[in-house]
């Protein structure tokens, strides 16, 4: 009986049902596009670190001198080049390879790309004096863009699961020459760390879009039951209980929310796991394992949280019922609903913006030469050792050892740089981490042998995303890096890697970060979107049930000649007045939240002066509000009949 009562209100009110409809239609494919998206990814990446446990970079030998170590997963023959895209010159590997992860060969009819970002399918790019077309533009975990071209190079880059990893290191010393090396061993794959942070930052998103589509539907739901008091009071008198009562208001949304929600579903998971929306190529499939357990919950949520006015509806007495008189609503409402959607937003916003931010760091060198400490002793500027798998404080990271006297000192935040053996200089994002200040004590483990430091600077140089250590150079280590301030950063760095050393400049150490950037601004950019059409359709409904709840109110002044442009505009103030003040508002928490996440990535810093880029598109949201607003009226107040009105 519920049930038929609620299919006959909503083919009553089939524009309202439509609307809530499409709405938890576009909620839906938001969520399910972003959960789409995670969770494909995750798969591939995670696929991709269990097929390969050896990366390397060699000169001298060929795929199948290593096969008989493990099967090849992916190579490359490469030289280091220049390749040109959109009339800008770019640093690339150029060479030709097979990318079984994602799928990608050298072809004779263009090019395939990877980790280049800059890069789409279709454009024309130029490599060594020819012209090719981009058959296809994929994300790699590589700090330089990899051009495939048919030009085999002198060096080998292999991903590859191999049987025996020291026999293939004793190999390589003996018929090779050895340029990177780097075996994964059991229980730490390759790229995890990075997965977990794009993880837990791209959920923050998902937890926003959630928490605001929930509290609007409650509000609203809310405002729906209060603004027929009345009729619940009529109900209660004939004998009702309070679940038909509470059906007969609620199970008309909850119906068409629910079947709005699923629809969206399958389409959301597709989009999300469809390469070209995350700005590159994903080799991904649908993964729709990850997203339906959320799916679950979020349907749950919905159920839970429109039942939530039933203890609304137990409560009303049925005499103060029949007295109740409808009225009108007040701005509060409407500035519940922009704060919310405002804060989500611009949360979302600006934990972006804070990682963008880190993109343009600056550092005093612009070329970081790596290599054998024979080759490091050669040449100018300053000479730091290295170690990685050390301890600070029980986690793992990479240790710098450096001079007692350094120009890294120009980049410490706080305090200064160590003069004695038993000082340390902390990343900033370590140093947030373990919730480590100046003065404070860390014990760091050395070779297996702990020692303890005293912190006495905090430095937001870029090393191992932040979180790295800096220590006095201890006698037992050979510098194997070399940092240098030259007037040709490219210009050294070809020569360099002539000679066979590592090298990067502060653009490649830039472009890590842009790179990282394009999975991140998708989630952004989605839950902007999301919040806003959440927030239409509260504006939609808020306008619509307080007409209704108040149709005699209104009928009377249409019978008395008074036009739907002064309903506009007591609705426009409510709408615009609210928006304005709810962003404003919601400003300041939001960076506050958007600092939180954007710290999951890296150690971002945010202040209210952020605020400022954020200002100049809200005009245009306050238009696009008051439009809608006007939209609304006309339509619901076209439909209002005055002399049904008038004789309820």
């Amino acid at each position: 009986m519920p049930l038929r009562t609620a299919l006959a209100k909503l083919r009553r009110e089939r524009e309202k049902a439509v609307v809530v409809f499409l709405i938890f239609a576009f909620l839906s494919l938001g969520i399910n596009f972003t959960l789409g998206g995670i969770g494909s990814f995750m798969e591939t990446i995670d696929e991709f670190s269990h097929i390969g446990n050896v990366e390397l970079v060699v000169q001298g030998v060929g795929v199948e001198n290593l096969t008989r170590f493990g099967e090849v997963v992916n190579y490359l023959y490469f030289n280091e080049g220049k390749v040109k895209l959109g009339g800008k010159e770019y640093s690339a590997l150029i060479g030709y390879g097979r990318f079984d992860v994602p799928k990608a060969k050298s072809t004779p009819d263009g090019a395939y790309v990877l980790a280049f970002p800059e890069a789409r399918r279709g454009d024309k790019i130029e490599v060594n004096g020819k012209t090719y077309t981009v058959l296809g533009s994929y994300y790699y975990l590589m700090g330089k863009p990899i051009v495939l071209t048919m030009e085999r190079g002198e060096n080998l880059y292999v991903f590859m699961r191999c049987n025996d990893a020291k026999a293939l290191a004793e190999f390589l010393m003996i018929h090779a020459r050895v340029r990177y090396f780097m075996v994964y061993e059991k229980g730490h794959t390759p790229y995890m760390d990075e997965l977990g942070n794009v993880r837990n930052f791209v959920m923050s998103f998902f937890y926003l879009i959630l928490g605001t589509a929930l509290l609007v539907k409650v509000l609203v739901t809310m405002a729906h039951i209060r603004g027929s008091t009345r009729e619940v009071g009529v109900l209660k008198a004939l004998g009702l209980p309070d679940s038909f009562i509470f059906a007969l208001f609620v199970a008309d949304y909850l119906i068409v929310a629910i079947l709005g929600y699923a629809t969206g579903i399958v389409p959301g998971i597709l989009l999300g796991s469809r390469s070209s929306l995350f700005g590159v190529s994903l080799p991904l499939r649908p993964n729709y394992t990850y997203p339906i357990k959320f799916d679950v919950l979020i349907v749950l949520a919905i159920v839970l949280m429109v039942s939530l006015p039933y203890l609304y509806v137990s409560r009303i007495k049925t005499i103060e019922a029949l007295r109740f008189v409808p009225k009108r609503s007040s701005l509060l409402k409407f500035l519940a609903v922009f704060f919310v959607a405002f804060l989500a937003s611009s949360s979302a916003y600006f934990a972006l913006v804070g990682v963008e931010k880190l993109a343009n760091f600056n550092a005093p060198f612009n070329v970081w030469a790596i290599g054998s400490p024979e080759e490091i002793a050669k040449l100018p500027g300053e000479k730091v050792g290295y170690l990685s798998g050390q301890s600070v404080n029980g986690i793992t990271t990479e240790i710098y050892f450096f001079n007692r006297t350094s120009i890294f000192g120009k980049t410490l935040i706080k305090g200064r740089w160590f003069t004695g053996q038993n000082e340390a200089v902390i990343e900033v994002g370590l140093a947030r981490k373990l919730h480590v200040n100046v003065g404070d004590t860390i014990r760091v483990t050395l070779l297996g042998v702990e020692r303890t430091y005293r912190v006495v600077g905090i430095s937001d140089a870029f090393f191992y995303n932040y979180r790295a250590l800096f220590l006095p150079m201890e006698n037992f280590l050979e510098p194997t890096m070399d940092f240098m301030k030259v007037e040709n950063p490219e210009g050294v760095k070809e020569k360099l890697e002539a000679q066979g050393l590592k090298v990067y400049t502060l653009d490649d150490l830039r472009r890590n970060i842009e790179q990282n950037l394009v999975l991140f601004k998708t989630p952004v950019y989605t839950v902007m979107l999301v919040t806003f059409l959440v927030s239409v359709f509260a504006i939609f409904t808020l306008i619509y049930l307080e007409v209704e709840g108040n149709e005699k109110v209104y009928a009377t002044l249409k019978a008395v000649g008074i036009p739907d442009s002064y309903v506009e505009r007591e609705f426009l103030t409510k709408v615009v007045t609210s928006a304005v003040i709810g962003s404003f508002l919601a400003i300041p928490p939001a960076v506050r939240v958007g600092y939180y996440i954007g710290s999951i990535i890296l150690p971002v810093n945010l202040s209210l002066g952020d605020s400022l880029r954020i200002l100049p598109p809200l005009p245009v949201l306050y238009v696009a509000y008051a439009l809608f607003t006007v939209f609304v009226v006309r339509r619901v107040m076209g439909k209002l009949d005055v002399v049904k009105a008038l004789r309820a």
